[in-house]
């Protein structure tokens, strides 16, 4: 029962989390008719492809509403990038803000605690906060008509102060929420902001781009019918709308909104074009490990019900026919599920606080509160019950009165079906622990990939010149005067959150196109990272590598890693110095001076697999290395410095750990998951195995004292049992290894950097079941081992 239990706790767990995420936005009334707009693009060459993107152009609002009667209302949400600059005149703080169109709040009430819900970002320049960023800006005073500094370039006025959003919800605050937020921002906010930070020409260019655009676009419509229906005319859209390009297409979809929460776990960790859920992979595991579950209690109980056969004689006897005894077991199995769901839930209740610091969602909200729930509970307990008690109901059915009333205890059901149950259990056990050292081993290489190299701290200041209007020269002068700072360089934005691709082409006419990650550092980069130079040289300011394109050189100058040069047909990095590649649509060409060692700063390749470094001493984010004996006194000569240059900006920096951290937060919790169910897997099929070698040794007594009789010493008695039980695990690993192998495959193809796929996993996973097992039939082994062939001969 207790075992049924640890299976009923884990697949619950497993619903739950699921059931949170089908439940997202159910707090909102149009919530069902709300849809997201998709986008999937190929680009020129279809050299690189996307599918299923929840972010559109900002142009497709307004010509949707124009071209579709059915579309009632639409409405934009567009994240201002990284944390924004928030001020009050005498305080600034940085907060996640969106910027979205008045008809956001009719699709999506929130709940306000202050403010005209229907008015708040109808005036020009609004802004509606959330309750706590009204107090860290305003203190206890009144938020509403208080002035906001966006971006130190943009003054709006406090609308509204909105209280937390329900949960589950896309914008929660739930893990992997893809669009939290601590001010909203009328769409005007955000159109002089960008007016402000980007030129004209540039500005244009980005908002008629229809492969580049970053904005939710919800639309509500009528129902799902009306949904099928823009489905089938989206294609017509795009042909009449989007620029086609000889190689390249964009077409569109709708996804509910209602599926966005989930939507986006899936790319976060599959990178959303691998046709597989995270949360269907969940709840499989869940019904996986309480099948383990359940195999283990028909084992157990077929095994059991040997002691019971004189009573199946007896009633048979009186005129109990094979149903009658099938029906009376079959609810004996019910009533023992009902009684595990009971230790289930309170288990549950108990581990809940655990699962939220685990999961990172509160998975208690949603358990409970819907009334579909408890169908699920009754489900899952007859059915549990059922495949749990099937079998040994079946078996005790079918046993002869004759043979009954003779015998105390007999040995019942097939040998051979035990033995495939508790391959079963280790089968499925097998595969959690293979794919847990997969999971684990790439876990293991994305930390040490991304943190290797640095003997110091690296502290990353967010330094947008076009917000903050400090000079990035003047900051870099400024905190290499701080005793404490060793070296400063330029990056074109924080690590493992942005992502560019370009399609390169090489002189070499046979080299076929190829997809490339870009990165824009500034002099000294290499140094800041500990990144190794292999062939040639880096950035020089004494060669004004920056001028090149300025002053029209002939070529400009790049820095490749190894893997650029090695897909580019050079046999070793000294061979790819002088080489000349190609940007799709750049001039002059680009000339390799340097090759350096690969050094992965982003989890996905976005379909490129290397890395090409240009030069840009203007970054957006300043890389400041630390002395690691006084890094109290380097964050304080750094904030002094930013007060000095930027008093109306609040700083924004990081240590390079901890950015890394929050990107890898969403795999370290799909670890965990797997490390739990592993974990319960292995414990349920160990104990089954702890009650199935008592039986089986018991059952086997007699047979043992026969063979120590005729010679036989304990340790041959011991290897014969031994064998025994081993001989199901092994091939229980052998069975589940070509699943596991599958899915591991498409996991680690997600990745920019994966591991190689060795028959390290299975092989561990192999090992460690037969351990289990070994370590949970010893003592019964040692105990029949060492039986006296006297006393269990003269036994009846």
């Amino acid at each position: 029962m207790l075992t049924l239990a640890l299976g009923l706790v884990s697949f619950l767990l497993a619903y739950a989390l699921v059931a949170f995420w089908d439940r997202a936005e159910r707090a909102f009334p149009d919530a069902d008719r709300v849809f997201v707009l998709t986008t999937s693009f190929t680009t020129i060459g279809g050299t690189f492809s996307r599918s299923g993107l929840t972010t559109s152009p900002l142009q497709a609002a307004d010509l949707l509403l124009a071209d579709f009667p059915a579309v009632e209302r639409v409405a934009r949400a567009v994240p201002l990038p990284a944390q924004t600059s928030v001020s009050t005149g005498d305080r600034a703080l940085r907060f996640p803000a969106v910027a979205v169109d008045q008809d956001f709040l009719s699709l999506f009430p929130l709940p306000f605690a202050a403010g005209d819900r229907d008015a708040a970002l109808a005036r020009p320049r609004s802004a509606v906060v959330t309750r706590e960023a009204a107090t860290r800006l305003f203190g206890a005073g009144d938020p509403l008509g208080r002035r906001l500094l966006v971006d130190n370039a943009v003054e709006a006025t406090v609308t509204g102060v909105v209280d937390h959003v329900p949960e589950p919800s896309h914008l929660g605050r739930s893990a992997a929420a893809p669009l939290r937020f601590d001010v909203l921002l009328s769409m005007d906010v955000l159109d002089a902001v960008q007016r402000a930070a980007i030129d004209a020409p540039m500005l244009e260019m980005l908002r008629s781009n229809w492969m580049s655009g970053n904005a939710v676009t919800y639309l509500l419509l009528p129902d799902a019918g009306a949904a099928d229906a823009l489905r089938g005319e989206l294609a017509a859209f795009a042909a009449r709308h989007v620029p086609q390009e000889e190689g390249s297409s964009v077409t569109f979809d709708l996804l509910p909104a209602t599926a966005l929460l989930r939507k986006s776990i899936d790319d976060e960790l599959l990178s959303g074009d691998v046709g597989v859920s995270i949360s269907g992979v969940l709840l499989a595991l869940g019904v996986l490990v309480l099948g383990v579950a359940c195999v283990n209690y028909a084992n157990l109980a077929t095994a059991r019900a040997a002691r019971r056969v004189r009573e199946v004689g007896v009633r048979k006897a009186l005129g109990a026919g094979p149903k009658h005894v099938a029906l009376q077991h079959l609810f004996e199995a019910t009533l023992m599920t009902s009684l595990a769901m009971a230790v289930a839930l309170v288990t549950l209740v108990a581990v809940l606080p655990a699962a939220r610091e685990m999961l990172g969602v509160d998975i208690g909200t949603v358990l409970f509160a819907d009334p579909a729930v408890w169908l699920v509970l009754f489900a899952a307990t007859l059915t549990a019950a059922f495949a749990a008690g099937s079998y040994p109901a079946f078996v005790l059915s079918r046993v002869a009165p004759i043979v009954a009333l003779r015998s105390i205890r007999a040995r019942l059901g097939a040998g051979r079906l035990s033995t495939l149950l508790v391959g079963a259990q280790f089968a499925a056990a097998s595969l959690l622990i293979a794919a847990l050292t997969v999971v684990s081993l790439q876990n293991a290489k994305l930390v040490r990939t991304g943190l290797g190299g640095l003997e110091d701290p690296l502290v990353l200041i967010e330094n947008p010149t076009r917000i903050t209007k400090v000079d990035p020269a003047t900051l870099r002068a400024e905190l290499l005067r701080v005793p404490q700072v060793k070296a400063v360089s330029e990056f074109g934005g924080l690590p493992w959150q942005r992502l560019v691709a370009v399609t390169f082409l090489s002189a070499a006419p046979e080299q076929p196109p190829r997809r490339v990650l870009t990165r824009s550092v500034g002099y000294g980069f290499f140094d800041v990272m500990g990144i190794d130079l292999l062939a040639g040289r880096v950035f020089e300011p004494e060669r004004n590598d920056a001028a090149a394109r300025a002053e029209g050189r002939a070529t400009v100058p790049i820095v490749v890693d190894r893997a650029f040069a090695r897909e580019f047909g050079a046999a070793t990095p000294a061979e790819a110095v002088g080489m000349l590649v190609y940007g799709r649509g750049t001039s002059p060409p680009l000339e390799i001076v340097g090759v350096v060692e690969d050094r992965r700063l982003t989890f996905r390749g976005g379909g490129a697999v290397s890395t090409m470094y240009g030069l840009d001493p203007e970054g957006d984010v300043m890389y400041v290395r630390v002395d690691g004996n006084d890094v109290a006194g380097a964050l304080a000569g750094i904030d002094a410095v930013w007060g000095r240059l930027a008093p109306d900006v609040a700083i924004s920096r990081h240590f390079f750990d901890e950015t890394f951290n929050r990107a890898y937060e969403t795999f370290l919790r799909l670890n965990q998951a797997f490390g739990l169910l592993s974990a319960t897997a292995l414990a349920i099929a160990m104990a089954g195995l702890v009650g199935m070698a008592a039986i089986v040794v018991n059952h086997r007594r007699r047979e043992i004292g026969v063979r120590k009789t005729f010679g036989a010493s304990s340790a041959q008695i011991a290897r014969l049992l031994i064998a025994a039980f081993s001989r199901p695990v092994v091939v229980a690993n052998f069975a589940a290894w070509p699943i596991a192998y599958a899915a591991a495959n498409e996991y680690l193809a997600a990745f920019l950097d994966p591991i190689a796929l060795t028959p390290a996993p299975f092989a561990l996973a192999l090992a460690v079941t037969i351990a289990i097992a070994w370590l949970s039939v010893g003592a019964q082994v040692l105990r029949a081992a060492r039986v006296v062939p006297g006393h269990v001969l003269r036994e009846v």
